[in-house]
């Protein structure tokens, strides 16, 4: 196994993380949303509240320092690796010359992680193309030519040059083609050859049949995943007359689309769907939609609550103990799982999933066209 194959692995995995030309990142919106609010009370007082530095940072002051720089990525910052920009805000000044502060029993590696989220998404896609490039080629430096992973070699190689991912653990899935498998990074699918080397992103369709194996697979996932969260948690709107069908809807109050969806409810009721609400706050559990969600879901009607909310905006006075404590933070890890990245989420009863907001027309039409091959 030798490094100039790794190298051109590197490359091929460059090119297949972009998806219809747009770079997929290794970090969530969420991470985003939570390094912005680090980033403002722990970096911004130097950096700047958008990560863009001291307006002379290339000349030396009177002591003969440098201001801080921007790392919106028009400086240094788009040289270093991610371990490297771990390191550095770990360690502060020991490790570079300025006055850069140690944030190692300040900030956790989570919270670390965040705050280089917030920054880099500050980055073009042609400066963090050019950064990726270098992060995936670093990579391959510490790997030797002895070394044999105990594991399917696509999915190693993905996890080495893919920093940062969620790589699904283990053997990948077999597919119906031979010598295809599928393997999940983060919340997208992807397709490599047998001996690991290739990979390939998009939609894995039968031809025979019009089936979609991609969708249909990630549907199967999608409902293992909702078994997770307790069904005494949710809110649920019960069908008029008999039950046709459920539909599981991630909602956040401080979603102005998800308040409209809310109001599409009785219509799908009249058509036989139950409804059935997880809380899933989509700018964490600092945001002002985690401290309105666990006001209704503790209140003794949760389900009336809601309503209310959606249309008076009126929270529930709250008394005694939460009946359903901790239901919002269960909803909020779900969603993640499932990589939600906003609000109203929407999951049919077979688990095919259903982005934003949708008029009970649209999702009674969807309901009742069945995916193929489920």
């Amino acid at each position: 196994m030798n490094i100039s194959k790794f190298i051109f692995v590197a490359i091929i995995l460059i090119i297949t993380s972009s998806v219809f030309g747009q770079t997929v990142r290794w970090y969530s919106d969420d991470q985003v949303n939570q390094g912005q609010q680090l980033f403002k009370h722990k970096c911004a007082k130097c950096h700047g509240v958008n990560a863009e530095g001291e307006p002379d940072w290339r000349e030396t002051d009177d002591k003969g320092e440098y201001p801080p720089p921007p790392l919106n990525g028009q400086a240094y910052a788009r040289q270093h690796t991610l371990d490297q920009l771990r390191q550095q805000i770990q360690v502060g000044s020991n490790i570079v010359d300025g006055e850069m502060p140690s944030f190692k029993n300040k900030l956790s590696a989570t919270d670390i992680d965040a705050v280089i989220a917030f920054f880099q998404s500050k980055w073009t896609e042609a400066i963090y193309k050019s950064w990726q490039t270098r992060q995936l080629l670093s990579a391959t430096n510490h790997l030797k030519v002895s070394e044999e992973p105990k594991q399917h070699l696509g999915t190693y190689w993905l996890k080495q040059h893919l920093s940062g991912a969620k790589v699904t653990p283990g053997e990948p899935m077999k597919t119906p083609v031979k010598g295809i498998r599928e393997v999940k990074v983060n919340d997208d699918y992807l397709y490599l050859s047998e001996d690991g080397r290739y990979a390939f992103t998009g939609h894995m369709i039968d031809l025979s049949v019009g089936s979609d194996l991609t969708v249909i697979n990630q549907a199967l996932e999608t409902k293992k995943l909702l078994q997770r969260y307790s069904s005494k948690d949710m809110l649920v709107y019960p069908a008029q007359g008999k039950e046709k069908t459920q539909l599981t809807i991630f909602t956040d109050t401080s979603c102005s689309y998800c308040r409209k969806m809310h109001k599409e409810v009785p219509q799908l009721q009249s058509e036989g769907v139950t409804v059935q609400f997880i809380p899933y706050p989509r700018r964490g559990l600092n945001g002002k939609g985690y401290a309105e969600l666990n006001s209704i879901w503790c209140s003794e009607d949760p389900e009336q609550a809601l309503s209310t909310y959606i249309e008076e905006m009126v929270l529930p006075d709250i008394t005694g103990t939460c009946k359903k404590a901790g239901a919002v933070d269960a909803g909020y890890l779900l969603g993640n799982s499932l990589g939600i990245s906003g609000t109203p989420f929407l999951v049919l009863q077979n688990g095919e999933r259903i982005k934003g907001y949708k008029k009970a027309s649209n999702v009674i039409s969807k309901i009742n066209t069945p995916l193929e091959g489920m």
